[in-house]
């Protein structure tokens, strides 16, 4: 495991509290809310399956969805793979899936707004002793949100986590780590709400800006 990912370890404990609902404000107003639930999460506008035409699987290179947004998509131990995990775990359901010895680290090339995706880990119930998922936020590399939860396996628990922001709260980072003994996270179904570039922006708004001048010569 290299140095960023005990740093990431390091932070999980000492930012970790033990629930369900986090609210973790970073401004008078702004705040990133993590929740879990059984039923599945929004699907946000940027979606990754991992079924999709061309999908690598096996053990990939972390940079493989770089092409929709996804800068890294990295395990804990350094072996990032993708494969249908079925016949070993199959109440993940079918296709392939995202498994991470020690975590899963996510980190995008633009701030987003919203974040959803499907996880298991077996480190079990959430307690202040040790055990439980924690998932933690970031932003240009400064922590902006993050809690422990039971995480789902075996079929058992609530497997969607949905982050969401308010008040121009964003974040680029999302880590998840089990602190159970041999913790091996899967995750699936990721979809994710991108802040457009500014140049997107821009451009956006000079398309508007030619529609409002023809209409107001017709």
């Amino acid at each position: 495991m290299n140095n960023n990912m005990r740093g990431s370890m390091a932070r999980l404990v000492a930012a970790a509290t033990v629930g369900t609902l986090v609210v973790v404000a970073n401004s008078a107003s702004a705040a990133i809310v993590i929740t879990q639930t059984a039923a599945a999460a929004p699907t946000y506008a940027t979606s990754l399956t991992f079924d999709e035409p061309g999908t690598p699987t096996g053990v990939i290179t972390p940079g493989a969805f770089a092409g929709i947004g996804l800068a890294e998509l990295q395990a804990g131990d350094g072996v990032p793979i993708v494969d249908d995990l079925t016949g070993n775990f199959p109440w993940v359901g079918p296709g392939n899936s995202f498994f991470g010895n020690f975590g899963v680290f996510a980190t995008w090339s633009t701030d987003l707004t919203e974040f959803a995706a499907q996880v298991w880990d077996p480190s079990g119930p959430a307690t202040p002793f040790g055990g439980g998922l924690g998932v933690l936020v970031f932003h240009n590399g400064a922590q902006v949100g993050g809690g422990f939860f039971t995480p789902a396996w075996g079929g058992l628990g609530q497997s969607w986590f949905n982050i969401t922001t308010t008040d121009g709260s964003v974040f680029d980072d999302v880590r998840i780590l089990g602190f159970g003994f041999g913790p091996t996270t899967i995750v699936d179904s990721l979809s994710w709400n991108a802040v457009p570039a500014p140049g997107a922006l821009a451009l956006l708004g000079l398309a508007f800006g030619r529609s409002a001048r023809r209409r107001s010569r017709a």
